[in-house]
């Protein structure tokens, strides 16, 4: 029997991996293929999804391949030390002595296998082999000196490394949507759609969303999630915003172009990210102009935009009102708001008083 394996942290997996699997059991006519996602990886100090994350993304990724399995061997392990390849294989050898294991790994831990722990040994217990990867030599001296096979691949130019800085056309659609409803990564995904002051306050925001989501009872990671990804579309081209207003949200054209963002932030999460929690994206679309039917979730963005410390005004008593009770402090942010808009001569749009009717206490006039 043969079977092919490839070890890493898969944080998180992408096209790429699958594709290359994919290749190597064609390649090499195998009877199966493992992914074997690692505890504690011994080039990285941490992973930033969870091991049991890390699985359950290997799981959606490959779920139409029927040749693909994951062996949770190292993700089991009881020892809490990091997971080196060599007490791998030969707990796989052990178990299996008549399988032939193929070895995969890219030309960039190719060319440091070397490096390895008990490298030598590793080359005699399984066949090693090498694929292309992007800005990578094709070749190595490693390759001859540990017996590898070499596969004259089409590059392989994804990595987890540029997923989490924003490329989301290297994840499997499944993936990313597991992704954003866990609300992995997303806080180094955001960062190609802001600029640094906008992304400062979509973490402060995103903070204190959660913080105000716990006190109140509520999911606070949905908190979290929401307070991210409330701004993403604020320094959207005016034409590329009017022509998506004008596509998906016409009957809002007549607002004023400021409040735009809050749609078409929602939409942005729909479609860039494949965020499909309802309760987050209705409080993204309600953040800036509020409405009648606002969630809890939805008072405590709202108020946590407007209360963000980063803001350069003393918001501490108001922040600590909305954490005892975020209704009340939403109803005096929707005063407040009236309050600073009269003292401005600011025009307040209709809504504003149907919203104050829902949810305000004490008398404003129109």
């Amino acid at each position: 029997m043969k079977v092919g394996l490839l070890g890493g942290s898969f944080d998180p997996i992408h096209k790429g991996h699958v594709s290359i699997v994919k290749e190597a059991i064609k390649h090499f006519d195998l009877d199966c293929f493992y992914f074997i996602p690692t505890k504690n990886n011994p080039w990285k100090d941490h992973t930033v999804a969870s091991g049991e994350e890390r699985y359950e993304m290997i799981e959606i990724a490959t779920s139409d391949e029927e040749k693909i399995k994951i062996d949770r061997i190292e993700l089991d392990a009881s020892e809490n030390g990091k997971n080196y390849t060599i007490d791998t294989l030969r707990a796989l050898v052990k178990m299996h002595p008549d399988v032939s294991y193929y070895y995969l790994m890219g030309m960039d831990q190719a060319a440091s296998f070397d490096k390895w722990v008990e490298a030598e040994n590793i080359s005699k217990l399984v066949q090693l082999v090498a694929f292309n990867r992007a800005d990578y030599p094709s070749d190595h001296e490693n390759l001859d000196r540990y017996h590898f096979i070499k596969m004259n691949n089409v590059e392989m130019k994804a990595s987890s490394s540029e997923i989490k800085e924003g490329h989301l056309e290297m994840l499997d659609e499944r993936v990313l949507a597991y992704i954003s409803r866990k609300g992995l990564y997303l806080e180094t995904m955001i960062k190609p759609y802001l600029s640094l002051k906008r992304y400062n306050h979509s973490l402060s925001v995103a903070k204190l969303t959660r913080e105000f989501a716990k006190c109140n009872g509520i999911d606070p990671q949905k908190g979290y999630i929401a307070g991210l990804m409330h701004d993403i579309a604020k320094e959207m081209d005016h034409k590329k915003a009017s022509l998506i207003m004008s596509q998906e949200f016409a009957q809002f054209m007549d607002k004023p172009v400021p409040v735009w963002h809050q749609w078409l932030s929602a939409y942005l999460c729909k479609k860039d990210f494949l965020l499909d929690d309802k309760e987050i994206l209705k409080a993204i679309e309600d953040h800036t102009t509020a409405s009648t039917s606002m969630s809890v979730l939805g008072k405590c963005l709202y108020c946590a935009d407007k209360l963000d410390p980063l803001r350069g005004y003393d918001s501490s008593k108001e922040i600590e009102i909305c954490k005892e009770n975020i209704h009340v402090g939403f109803s005096r942010q929707l005063k407040q708001f009236y309050d600073f808009s009269k003292a401005k001569n600011r025009e307040i749009d209709p809504l504003f008083f149907e919203v104050y009717k829902t949810y305000g206490e004490g008398d404003i006039y129109d």
